[in-house]
């Protein structure tokens, strides 16, 4: 495609974004919530035509013209005001939710395989001597030999551990995310992988008869962690699965559609990932009610699921107060 077509072709997303976001933040935040969802596609469409632009075509004068939309987009979506933190929400509330509950079947998936990997490994160390011996690494037996010191609220010892297991939450999210580009076999094992550790410390607590000290320092904050967890597997495994089967769609072309709403979803499930931390940091094994902390990383993940799956009404694009479409004229500077 030549210059002057491909300007013809996305002057009407230009033109559109330009319209959106005049007057800033303030203004955006006051647009119904499926015209800032339609913003915020435009804007990580205008990126990405900036970002070609740079690479292919070396225009300086259709540079500085998409530089510039970018910038007063970015602007106008991620400004400091109350008015563009309701904007974010209801962009949440609305994009993040279309594509997770598109992604749900590769999130069951991933959810899946965590779950029956941790109990087998689990259940076998705990009955197996030869496998705490021979497989569990050296600082995972050494848990369990310290296991019934593991117990007081505040306990160095727990602290440790349960910070070693957030650590290595967030990089498996970012890994089976990143990985999903392998076909998603990549993906399949860090999850495997992943899911063998926890169910091998949690077999070696259990055959130390501290099974629930385990669980009460892992719970809390791991109701919240593994789900973001097989979030961030399912963005991977959709990826991968795009590469498979593109369907009408060139493997490239599946290969950017698929990956922008997996990125999308890694960034919303940040969020989950730093309330899991405050719930680490500030509750697990300090309240002295172990019972009250995982009742509560219950409900926290139970609240999060819920804002995930739960539908709302959502205006669409263009919706005008009282159920009227109202028509925007869109007229292309040329």
């Amino acid at each position: 495609m030549d210059l002057d077509s491909y300007i013809q072709t996305h002057r009407p997303e230009w033109s559109r974004l330009e319209e959106t976001t005049a007057g800033g933040s303030r203004a955006l935040g006051s647009r119904p919530g499926g015209e800032i969802t339609e913003t915020v596609r435009l804007y990580l469409r205008a990126s990405s035509h900036l970002a070609e632009v740079q690479t292919r075509y070396h225009d300086p004068g259709l540079e500085r013209y998409l530089n510039g939309l970018v910038s007063r987009a970015h602007g106008a979506i991620y400004g400091g005001s109350t008015t563009s933190g309701r904007s974010f929400l209801r962009f949440f509330v609305t994009r993040y939710r279309a594509v997770f509950r598109r992604t749900l079947p590769f999130v069951a998936v991933i959810a899946i395989l965590m779950v029956v990997v941790i109990l087998a490994t689990d259940l076998w160390v705990a009955s197996s001597r030869e496998a705490q011996a021979g497989l569990l690494p050296s600082a995972s037996r050494q848990a369990m030999r310290d296991a019934g010191a593991v117990t007081g609220p505040g306990d160095p010892g727990s602290a440790a551990l349960s910070t070693l297991i957030f650590q290595n939450n967030v990089q498996v999210s970012f890994l089976a995310f990143a990985l999903g580009i392998t076909f998603g076999i990549g993906t399949i094992w860090v999850i495997t992988t992943n899911a063998v550790f926890i169910g091998l410390l949690a077999g070696g607590f259990q055959a130390a008869g501290e099974a629930w000290t385990f669980w009460a320092l892992v719970l809390p904050h791991g109701f919240l962690e593994l789900t973001a967890i097989c979030i961030a597997g399912g963005a991977g495994l959709r990826v991968g699965w795009a590469m498979i089967d593109p369907g009408d769609r060139s493997r490239v072309t599946a290969l950017g559609e698929e990956a922008r709403d997996a990125v999308l979803l890694i960034l919303g499930a940040i969020p989950a990932f730093a309330v899991a931390a405050v719930i680490e940091g500030f509750v697990t094994g300090r309240t002295g009610s172990a019972i009250a902390e995982v009742l509560l990383g219950a409900v926290v993940v139970t609240a999060y699921l819920a804002l995930l799956l739960f539908p709302t009404k959502a205006p669409s694009p263009g919706a005008a107060p009282g159920g009227q479409t109202r028509r925007v004229r869109v007229d292309p500077a040329t």
